[in-house]
């Protein structure tokens, strides 16, 4: 009888917060060239504030970081080195997230977005030459996808979710798979 309780009258606000990893194919780097395949970055978070007018429709804003550091070979007239690249992407989205609220503590969620992505690189090197490149891009992005609030407490869920975004740059744009893990409070 508690848990149909607390799971009648969702909260007029929900704030969640936790973990996002990334997994991007042919994104932006130094100077509009693409990186072929798929790149990780597993160092990532994310926050989202909800109002929700009604116990199914809510409004979102959402902001996320991503960071990777990793290492790539080169060779100048023959001279072997490598260069250290630190890759970062934020976020920041607003739209739509639609709850299926049952009797149940467990809610599953799909929700739309759209806003700006932001996405840098640094590549650095020091031997056999000085390297030092930085390059930025703001884009317009699309997300969809949705998840599953478990209950945990009357105010306190566990969030999983998986979201597909579509970031649209210049030189062709590209296709971002988020996975989250978090906690929200205010369910």
């Amino acid at each position: 009888m508690a848990d149909t309780a607390f799971a009648q009258s969702p909260a007029k606000a929900e704030v969640s917060g936790g973990y996002q990893f990334l997994n991007a194919l042919a994104m932006r780097t130094v100077g509009g060239t693409i990186l072929s395949g798929d790149k990780s970055m597993p160092k990532g978070w994310y926050f989202d504030l909800a109002a929700n007018p009604s116990p199914v429709f809510g409004i979102v804003l959402q902001l996320g970081g991503n960071y990777e550091t990793f290492e790539v070979p080169f060779s100048v007239n023959g001279l072997a080195s490598t260069a250290t690249v630190d890759l970062k992407v934020h976020e920041i989205l607003g739209g739509v997230r639609l709850h299926a609220r049952s009797r149940s503590t467990v809610v599953p969620f799909a929700e739309a977005l759209a806003g700006a992505f932001k996405g840098s690189v640094a590549v650095s090197a020091t031997t056999p030459i000085e390297l030092s490149l930085e390059d930025f891009a703001t884009d317009f992005g699309l997300e969809v996808g949705g998840g599953v609030d478990f209950g945990l407490r009357k105010a306190v869920s566990l969030r999983v979710g998986a979201d597909y975004l579509r970031v649209f740059e210049e030189e062709g744009g590209g296709n971002v798979f988020r996975f989250t893990a978090g906690i929200v409070i205010g369910r």
